[in-house]
């Protein structure tokens, strides 16, 4: 079972996230939360939606505009920061991938911790409850989720604040359209990052192999030649897929990044992470 490794808590003494909305640090009552919620200073109100506390109507604005409000109040709060890990048994394949998921998800949510924010991980596919940075490094997490990845973020979901940063760590390979997997994350989070985790041979499969793939959710196994043709056929695919994940995250306003197992941990942090915008040199 993956733990963090030491790198990963070197890594987040050097940097910390920069995610646009990523809130300043300070303890409860030192700042005001973006979004709406339970606090005493009236923010806005909006139509009312099945499950609003009924305590929050605007019943006089019910009697001017005979349309059901509701009053929504700014909370004064910590800061949260959600890192959403996918245990996948995908993700737990090879065993580079798996590290660097888990020191990953260990470094986004030191370097919150560190800045002043709460922060947990939240397993996505393992129904379990999500995790403080010291109880992941003591338990680690089991990559063996076969449920669906989209379903798993839809439970996580239950676990996360509105407005709250949120990082996904995933491979993201997975027969889901990018936008019905991101757009429910956007509307949920104040600034979302998305992480793709790839194993080399993910990233840069070589030809001239005979394989039998299987499937890590559901045991199917197809039996293929890699060819110059058909890794040729497969990049094309990735290459789409990323474009995709990057064109659907523009559109949220979230950062995107595309890493390979192979690389150092404090390499992609100086690299692709901070190019990304998702992390930046304290």
């Amino acid at each position: 079972m993956p733990r963090p490794s030491r790198e990963a808590a070197a890594v987040a003494e050097r940097f910390e996230l920069a995610l646009d909305s990523a809130p300043p640090p300070g303890r409860s009552g030192e700042r005001l939360a973006r979004s709406g919620g339970a606090g005493t200073e009236f923010h806005d109100s909006r139509p009312y939606q099945l499950g609003d506390d009924v305590r929050s109507i605007d019943w006089r604005a019910f009697a001017r505009s005979d349309q059901l409000m509701v009053r929504v109040w700014r909370e004064e709060l910590l800061a949260r920061v959600e890192v959403l890990l996918d245990v996948s048994r995908s993700m737990g394949i090879d065993p580079r991938k798996a590290q660097l998921a888990v020191d990953l998800a260990q470094v986004f949510a030191l370097s919150a911790q560190r800045n002043g924010s709460s922060a947990r991980i939240v397993p996505v596919g393992a129904r379990s409850l999500p995790l403080a940075p010291d109880e992941f490094e003591a338990r680690g997490v089991e990559f063996d989720s076969r449920e669906p990845f989209d379903a798993g973020v839809r439970e996580a979901l239950e676990h996360v604040r509105r407005g709250c940063v949120v990082l996904v760590i995933s491979d993201f390979l997975f027969p889901h359209a990018p936008r019905e997997l991101l757009a429910p994350l956007a509307t949920r989070a104040g600034a979302l990052g998305c992480v793709q985790v790839l194993s080399h041979d993910e990233r840069a499969p070589q030809p001239g192999r005979a394989l039998r793939l299987v499937d890590c959710e559901n045991d199917a196994s197809l039996d293929l030649v890699l060819d110059a043709r058909v890794v040729e056929g497969y990049l094309a695919r990735l290459a789409a897929l990323n474009a995709a994940l990057s064109e659907e995250c523009r559109r949220a306003g979230a950062r995107f990044a595309s890493l390979g197992a192979d690389a150092a941990l404090d390499e992609l942090a100086r690299g692709p992470l901070l190019e990304a915008g998702l992390l930046a040199a304290r």
